[in-house]
């Protein structure tokens, strides 16, 4: 049964008001509305109320929470309801549900807010003192943005882009596997992109350096935006030259797959839904025949 539902973390109901959060007053009033509402994490995992489901409160409710810095973060409106994230002092609650399981699981809307969530909140994590002076930076435009008092420099979240890609050639494809993976489990390549390249000088790079193939032809498939800690994963379909693979960079093991291979290592092993990853998604492109 083909699974229709978006991309985890694409798709997101949220308006981020990038016009009006500027406006401290417009983000006061956000939070003083009845209907305001604040995801609550803890150490990275979504933290979890007394029945197991996600520990979300009333924003008016949360003064009376053990909130870390930076306090409550504003994450957008959803219909007519203000969200926000807060991360929860560590060791003041019980340990919650791990972020990723907790994502796989979630309806599609709710993984958008939690995938937001938990990018904003590690950037706070990381982001605690300037780095142009070390002088300690303070939250602004709803916690969308740093301030440093010293030397005046702004900070804003980051985005890292990644590329993703499926190498192909006739009817067959490469995967490769990382030795902290479950054993038997293989998956598309990827990649942080360096400065000064283009997406294709990306893809074909990492590709060089870690199957040892030249990439002929990149196709972009889609994007999806990945919350560990915070990037943006660009998914391709890759055409790569015949001839041997060597594994190599962080990549322990890679092997050339036809279909029926894919299909069979997929089928015996369910490591996540379809809908999770951007890296399933370019596998059952390249399944349907669709990748060039």
């Amino acid at each position: 049964m083909t699974d229709l539902r978006p991309l985890t973390f694409t798709a997101s109901p949220l308006d981020f008001s990038g016009l009006e959060r500027a406006d401290q007053a417009w983000i006061e009033t956000q939070r003083l509305d009845d209907s305001a509402k604040v995801l609550l994490l803890h150490k990275g995992s979504l933290a979890t109320d007394s029945a197991g489901d996600p520990f979300v409160v009333r924003a008016r409710e949360a003064d009376d929470l053990p909130i870390a810095r930076p306090g409550l973060v504003f994450l957008g409106r959803w219909d007519s309801t203000p969200w926000f994230c807060a991360a929860l002092e560590p060791g003041s609650v019980p340990d919650g549900l791990n972020f990723r399981v907790a994502a796989m699981r979630a309806e599609p809307d709710f993984a958008c807010l939690m995938g937001r969530a938990a990018s904003l909140l590690a950037w706070h994590g990381r982001r605690r003192f300037c780095s142009n002076c070390g002088h300690e930076n303070r939250a602004g435009v709803g916690g969308l943005k740093l301030d440093c008092g010293s030397c005046g420099m702004e900070h804003f979240p980051r985005v890292d882009p990644s590329v993703i890609m499926l190498p192909f050639s006739g009817d067959r494809c490469v995967l490769g596997r990382q030795a902290s993976w479950p054993p038997g489990m293989y998956a598309t390549l990827a990649g942080f992109m360096e400065p000064g390249e283009t997406i294709e000088e990306a893809c074909a790079r990492e590709t060089r350096e870690e199957i040892g193939r030249k990439v002929l032809h990149a196709r972009y498939v889609a994007s999806q935006p990945w919350p560990f800690p915070s990037s943006l994963m660009i998914g391709l379909m890759a055409e790569i030259d015949e001839g041997e693979l060597f594994p190599d960079d962080d990549i322990e093991d890679a092997k050339w797959f036809t279909r029926p291979q894919v299909r069979e290592l997929y089928e015996e092993n369910n490591w996540a839904p379809k809908h999770f990853s951007i890296s399933r998604l370019l596998i059952e492109t390249w399944l349907a025949g669709e990748e060039s």
